[in-house]
């Protein structure tokens, strides 16, 4: 049986991840076409958005492996029901639990995937993929680092240890420079808003530098005119859902310290989390619709249900994370949602099948 289980896992790998492949395809020509419109802004070529384009793909295939993986599951799975290969493994005394314990198999391997593609690819493309974007339109080099967001404004260098969700800056350093590069002000501010054009941070404490001593004052406020405006800081950061789950555990561990809400983190955490409980999740699902089917079902009637039932789950998902957000609702909640409204179709699938 180990060589039927390894054939069937195969399968459904494979049926996944070309089912992947042509949706990072099709994601890649849609995001071409949408950064093609800033081709011309600053020095920004058609290769920059090609190379802007495919480091976004990583982040489209961490979103739609549990889709894809359902579309693959009924492929595969259904390729072999076609074929009569299905029926001929149950003749030989293949339960339909042994069949589901061989198609897990597989999808253990495709969570490993998932969690590679999340954690460790994404984050850096991400990161790259902005960067690049921001310094050809913008002409603004930044970096953004576990010790927060850098950018070089001129003669000043700028380090943002944290932005919110809304917006607002926290543990702001700023450095100005002379005209020869030697150090002449620190500033430092606890917070900073952006309002009408100019940044006004707050809790303000400014060192000037020069060769005899340090003048140090402190400030309740001070405006900030800066090229570092609000799309600059959206475009530098990575997007939450990209950024490696310990980092996103971490940040909410400092958030909770300085007392301050960490829903919306915690919601993304745990969304991250959902993902590859989610992809087995579908894999399962995969196999009773199969085998409540019959051979006479297409493949395209396979990938349409596959593609619908997949693209409203993620839509009831990601509905239902707004949801905790506003109701601010326990945010483990965003990883059970998915996985009990799976577990309620498997067991109405069964339930069909059964009476079949």
């Amino acid at each position: 049986m180990k060589i039927i289980d390894r054939y069937i896992a195969v399968t459904v790998i494979k049926a996944t991840l070309m089912t992947l492949l042509a949706l990072t395809v099709l994601a890649f020509v849609l995001t071409l076409v949408e950064e093609i419109e800033d081709v011309g802004k600053g020095d920004y070529s058609s290769w920059n958005a090609m190379v802007v384009a495919a480091c976004s793909t990583p982040r489209f295939i961490y979103e739609s492996f549990p889709v894809a993986a359902l579309i693959g599951a009924l492929l595969g799975l259904g390729g072999l029901a076609a074929s009569g290969e299905l029926i001929a493994m149950r003749a030989a005394g293949m339960s339909s639990r042994q069949i589901l314990f061989a198609v897990i198999k597989g999808g253990v391997l495709l969570m490993f995937l998932v969690v590679a593609v999340g954690d460790g690819i994404g984050p850096i493309t991400e990161q790259y993929g902005n960067q690049l974007k921001l310094e050809r339109q913008k002409k603004q080099i930044t970096f953004s680092s576990r010790n927060g967001f850098w950018a070089k404004d001129g003669n000043t260098i700028v380090n943002i240890r944290q932005v919110s969700v809304a917006g607002e800056l926290r543990d702001v350093t700023i450095y100005e420079l002379t005209p020869d590069q030697q150090l002449q002000t620190i500033t430092r501010a606890a917070t900073g808003q952006y309002d009408f054009g100019r940044w006004v941070l707050g809790e303000v404490r400014q060192s000037n530098l020069d060769e005899m001593q340090v003048h140090t004052r402190r400030l309740q406020w001070l405006a900030w005119d800066s090229m570092v405006d609000p799309s600059v800081l959206s475009g530098a950061l990575i997007n939450p859902l990209m950024m490696p789950a310990w980092d996103l555990w971490e940040q909410i561990q400092n958030l909770k310290i300085r007392g301050q809400n960490a829903i919306a983190y915690e919601v993304t955490f745990w969304g991250k989390i959902a993902i590859p409980l989610t992809t087995i999740a579908m894999l399962i699902l995969a196999v009773p619709m199969v085998m409540s089917g019959n051979r006479t079902t297409s493949a395209g009637q396979r990938v349409f249900v596959g593609a619908m039932l997949g693209t409203l789950l993620y839509l009831f998902s990601r509905g239902f994370s707004f949801l905790v957000l506003v109701l601010e609702l326990p945010a483990m909640s965003v990883m059970l949602f998915p996985l009990a409204v799976i577990l309620v179709l498997i067991l109405w699938l069964n339930r069909f099948a059964a009476r079949r």
